[in-house]
């Protein structure tokens, strides 16, 4: 029974934050990959695994996820709002842009962030525009 609750979701979202704490990417990679089909519904769970993705893979490889993730959450800003810090930083600038303006459109105050995310900062001197 031990080893059966270690792969509980309640354990393995611990382990998740875990891992995060202590930069183990490629083990926060793997935690969240295993939460991700298990709750799909839980936009973290894809964030978080693409988060660890791009520390322990390629940005490439964390981008693909995330275009996964927007199938299934096209109305989370957040989602939006990470998958064009990752178009942004792959040269996408024009992806980006369509991204940041979805989720600006779902939530406004994304506007302000974006403004301080470095990720971003190929596309700052367009962001107001990119608002509108």
């Amino acid at each position: 029974m031990c080893g059966v609750s270690r792969y509980l979701p309640e354990v393995l979202a611990v382990r998740l934050e875990l891992f995060r704490g202590l930069k183990k990417w490629d083990l926060m990679e793997a935690v969240a990959r295993k939460l991700t089909p298990y709750d799909p519904d839980d936009v973290q769970w894809w964030i978080s695994w693409a988060f660890a993705t791009r520390r322990s893979d390629s940005i490439e490889a964390a981008r693909a996820i995330l275009v996964k993730a927007v199938e299934q959450h096209f109305d989370v800003a957040v989602v939006h709002s990470n998958l064009a810090c990752y178009e942004c930083q792959l040269g996408n600038l024009e992806l980006a842009k369509g991204h940041l303006k979805l989720s600006f459109k779902i939530k406004k105050r994304l506007r302000l962030n974006a403004l301080d995310e470095p990720d971003l900062e190929p596309l700052w001197d367009s962001l107001g525009t990119v608002a509108d």
